[in-house]
């Protein structure tokens, strides 16, 4: 399957999903709820989360049984509310998981090397409304404590641009800790033969004991280091790279070790335990700046799809809520693999200055308006002739990459949204 075709799949795949699931599917099933014909059904209040926004929830509820056909039926965002507590957060993972699993079976992925599957980490707080379920259950930031606070946790493929795996923790939850699970779960993706994920992490990440961990493993990491990390890595040598041994539970190994100058006079440690025919320390600096791309998509979660604007205060909801994010996020991302390469075939033949690509914020925009109409349609020509549509829409005005960028954007502080920064989710 190539990538400008996952997305329609993927839409069939989440439609027979939603329409398949069973209530008794999940674990901490009651026995009794969805069981009996309502106008909340499991199938509906599965569409209404996954599709999520940050506006009233009850224009919400009343915009999608108007766009279902059913505009004259109304439900309370208080029945709504008491209804998504019995769906157990898992069941949206799922369907995450569902996507990361779709879009990594594309044969033309793109892969360092040809060798190796890209697979940035990083952590990064996520604040969450202070009610007391979720001050309790997370744990809180501040002087005082009393903020409440989560950490999140992304696993992404900087060279494909989805997310390959996710996790929401208690606030001060360890990174390392993160990231073994990370490296459980992505083992569970498709990879083609022959592939290997190659892991790239900051300097939280870094230790004797995950170093020696994943090598047992059979498993390549990259990392940054503090240049003292650690006193048994001699990390003081003239050069730009040196192999370093060290021991760990009476067991030595070996690792690469890069020297590389930013530019700016500051100089940067990163380790690694990719054979040298794969990595040489002239690609070093260029291969560990390509997690600079799980930063920008922080930005994009928190700042255009409002990862922290939650539509709950319990911790049930907070979890769908978030998993549904990051589900939205892989659907755009299999949405601007059909939509790049339209705008590719568009420029082809016109001499540009800049290579162009699609606009986010306008992609975002047009789909998430016409989410649920996917999803709803129940013929299939009717629903392609509706992608069609969207990829043309988003096309008319695509963004443009200007290189060599380096001149810092500062957000005003207290003032999150203002007019550089517009609201783009529906």
């Amino acid at each position: 399957m190539k990538k400008n075709k996952v997305f329609n799949f993927l839409v069939e795949a989440k439609r027979k999903f939603i329409e398949n699931f069973k209530p008794k599917n999940m674990k901490n099933h009651d026995g009794k709820s969805f069981t009996r014909k309502r106008r909340l059904t499991i199938d509906r209040m599965l569409i209404l989360i996954l599709r999520g926004s940050p506006f009233s929830l009850q224009i919400r509820l009343d915009d999608f049984f108007k766009d279902i056909g059913h505009k004259e039926e109304i439900v309370s965002k208080q029945a709504f509310s008491k209804a998504r507590t019995k769906i157990d957060p898992e069941v949206i993972k799922e369907s995450f998981f569902q996507t990361t699993s779709t879009i990594s079976q594309c044969e033309d992925l793109k892969l360092f090397k040809g060798k190796f599957r890209l697979c940035a980490m990083d952590g990064s707080d996520i604040v969450l409304d202070n009610a007391a379920e979720l001050l309790d259950y997370f744990g809180g930031s501040g002087r005082n404590r009393d903020c409440a606070t989560a950490m999140s946790s992304l696993c992404y493929d900087p060279l494909n641009g989805y997310i390959l795996d996710a996790g929401l923790y208690p606030y001060g939850f360890s990174e390392r800790e993160a990231a073994k699970n990370h490296f459980s779960a992505v083992a569970k993706l498709p990879i083609p033969k022959g592939v290997q994920n190659l892991y790239i992490g900051d300097r939280g990440y870094p230790s004797k004991e995950l170093f020696a961990e994943m090598i047992d493993a059979g498993m390549y990491f990259f990392m940054r280091v503090r240049r003292k990390f650690n006193a048994e890595f001699d990390f003081d040598f003239p050069g730009l790279e040196k192999k370093v041994k060290f021991k760990y539970n009476n067991k030595s190994y070996t690792v690469r070790v890069f020297h590389i100058d930013l530019g700016t006079g500051e100089k940067e440690t990163l380790v690694t335990n990719v054979p040298k025919k794969y990595i040489s320390c002239f690609e070093a600096g260029e291969l560990y700046f390509s997690r600079w791309k799980i930063e920008t998509k922080f930005e994009s979660l928190k700042n255009k799809l409002e990862l922290e604007n939650m539509s709950g205060r319990r911790v049930v909801t907070t979890y769908q809520d978030f998993w549904a994010k990051l589900d939205l996020a892989n659907m755009l991302s299999a949405l601007e693999f059909a939509t790049n390469e339209k705008i590719e075939d568009n420029s082809s033949d016109k001499e540009n200055i800049y290579e162009k690509i699609t606009n986010e914020n306008r992609m975002i925009t047009k789909f998430t308006k016409r989410y649920i109409e996917m999803f709803v349609i129940k013929n299939i020509d009717d629903r392609l002739a509706v992608f069609d549509e969207l990829v043309a829409d988003i096309i008319k005005y695509p963004s443009e990459i200007k290189p060599d960028r380096n001149t810092p954007r500062k957000t005003p502080r207290k003032k999150k949204f203002h007019d550089t920064r517009k609201r783009v989710l529906c």
